[in-house]
């Protein structure tokens, strides 16, 4: 089974500055402590966690300059439908894949691939290698845009993915920024805990940076 937490901070350009970037640069991981209205029993550990092959936890949060604050929180299981490189339908993906990442299963592995999806980023594309170019097949094909592999998970293995990117509010035309963070790891059902990211380092960690304008 792979568990996945995605977090996201989101900031403004007031708060771009050095102390300030520490801060949510910081902010790694959380505690996994699903409500039962999450679908899931209280006890993190517990034999009853839902039956899927991923499950996913995500955490959105807003940094001010007097601090951080979480503004959203939810947690999604998939099945084997999320084996896949999705579809040339970024509406479609966005609604069934997890955003960025694309899931391959190698028997009991798990390949992570990262992708630039571009959804509501602002950013220039993330260009570079393109692992299914020549893929008539792959919704990536005879594109230019990055499609790569970050790291394959064997059991008991964690791999970590950041990336960031700028985002305009239609509405208004205002700029706005995020961190990305994925924490992804394989392993039993029965080894989920509350804190299972505390003070563990990654087997794997692939950043995608890019330089982001502050106009």
């Amino acid at each position: 089974m792979l568990f996945i937490q995605y977090i996201s901070v989101y900031y403004y350009k007031d708060v771009r500055y050095a102390n300030y970037a520490n801060t949510r640069n910081s902010l790694k991981f959380a505690p996994i402590n699903p409500k039962p209205a999450d679908f899931c029993p209280k006890e993190i550990n517990s034999s009853k966690m839902p039956d899927c092959e991923v499950l996913l936890h995500s955490l959105n949060f807003w940094q001010y300059p007097n601090g951080i604050k979480q503004s959203y929180e939810k947690f999604k299981k998939y099945g084997n439908e999320i084996f896949t490189e999705g579809k040339r339908d970024t509406f479609w993906n966005y609604h069934n894949l997890i955003p960025n990442i694309r899931i391959l299963k190698e028997d009991n592995i798990y390949k992570i691939m990262f992708c630039d999806e571009n959804f509501y980023s602002s950013c220039p594309k993330r260009r570079g290698h393109n692992e299914s170019y020549t893929d008539k097949k792959s919704p990536f094909s005879y594109t230019d845009r990055i499609y790569e592999t970050a790291f394959r998970l064997h059991k008991n293995e964690y791999g970590r993915i950041v990336f960031n990117e700028r985002i305009v509010e239609h509405d208004t035309g205002i700029w706005y920024y995020g961190l990305h963070t994925l924490n992804i790891i394989n392993c039993e059902k029965s080894d989920f805990r509350e804190k299972m990211f505390f003070r563990k380092v990654p087997d794997y960690e692939y950043k995608s940076l890019k330089y982001l304008r502050y106009s």
